[in-house]
């Protein structure tokens, strides 16, 4: 079953210090602290029936404090439970296996000794669970594209109340027919697993052929029902995705190139055609007098920028 704890669940000595049992009194005394006040910002603990849940206060002092639990306020031994607790004074935790809704309460740790006292409290809700059948994560597993030669994965995930049973399939034919009689598909199992095997959730396929293409299914199933979702795998020649990887890039270049030569081409027929119609010699006459006074300097008429005559 799953397991809650209010702190990491590794029960080691880092930041933890274990009661103390030495005779000898300490040169100084110090009221009770919390060592680890990070792994106690969880106050709300919210679960489904059936789980296991740790509280824990890891604290120091000098002399090491004692500690005591209480629920609602009133001293909280193993007799108060169905079940019974687990109590670890060394690691500040108290157990509490395959909770059911009377276990919901008000839990508080009180630390003391002969300088002091400390305690902390957590509140604990247990939630009826409701039967359902196992449900699967929208969009996996997912359709897949690779090339020959390639490794595959395939994930699912699967959430469930029940114990779950899942099985990953690929769909076959025989007889050149996907389906048998009673309209039910054919499918080869590939791997068949508890959710507590390591990585069931994920199909590996190494060293994909084109005969591997094809539909894959995970289905998922408790003692309520089943639940199953399909995706396609598409497998290509390994020329081919290459090609296919290559071609957007080079088909993006092409019309960027004839797009950017065309209106080259065309700002230079305009530039040439409105230099023309600027130079064509004027029907009237000049005045002699006025290229004579224009003479001394030099005569450039400006058309448009960059197109000049002189």
């Amino acid at each position: 079953s799953d397991s809650l704890a209010s702190g990491d669940d590794d029960e080691d000595s880092h930041g933890d210090r274990s009661l103390g049992d030495s005779n000898e009194a300490p040169a100084y005394r110090r009221a009770p602290y919390w060592t680890q006040p990070q792994r106690m910002d969880k106050k709300l603990y919210a679960v489904p029936a059936g789980n296991t849940v740790k509280f824990r206060c890891p604290a120091a002092g000098s002399p090491s404090p004692s500690i005591r639990w209480l629920k609602n306020g009133q001293e909280f031994r193993g007799e108060h439970r169905i079940g019974g607790i687990r109590l670890r004074p060394q690691h500040w935790s108290l157990v509490m296996e395959s909770v059911v809704p009377s276990d919901r309460g008000n839990y508080t740790c009180l630390l003391e000794n002969q300088a002091g006292s400390i305690c902390y409290s957590y509140l604990l809700d247990v939630l009826e669970r409701s039967p359902h059948r196992p449900i699967l994560q929208a969009g996996l597993p997912a359709n897949t594209t690779a090339a020959v030669g390639s490794d595959v994965e395939f994930f699912c995930k699967v959430y469930s109340d029940a114990q779950p049973h899942i099985q990953w399939l690929r769909h076959i034919e025989v007889n050149g027919s996907s389906f048998g009689p009673d309209g039910v598909p054919y499918v080869q199992v590939l791997k068949t697993a508890d959710i507590n095997s390591s990585e069931v959730e994920v199909l590996y396929l190494h060293n994909v052929s084109r005969e591997d293409a094809g539909e894959y299914t995970c289905l998922a199933g408790n003692s309520i029902g089943l639940s199953y979702q399909s995706a396609w795998l598409t497998v290509l020649p390994a020329e081919e995705r290459v090609r296919e990887v290559g071609a957007p890039e080079t088909k993006y270049t092409d019309i960027i190139i004839y797009t950017s030569g065309s209106l080259a081409v065309a700002m230079a027929a305009v530039i040439v055609v409105l230099c023309r119609m600027q130079t064509q010699p004027s029907k009237q006459p000049l005045q002699p007098l006025a290229v004579h006074k224009l003479s001394k300097f030099p005569l450039i008429r400006q058309v448009r920028p960059g197109c000049s005559v002189c």
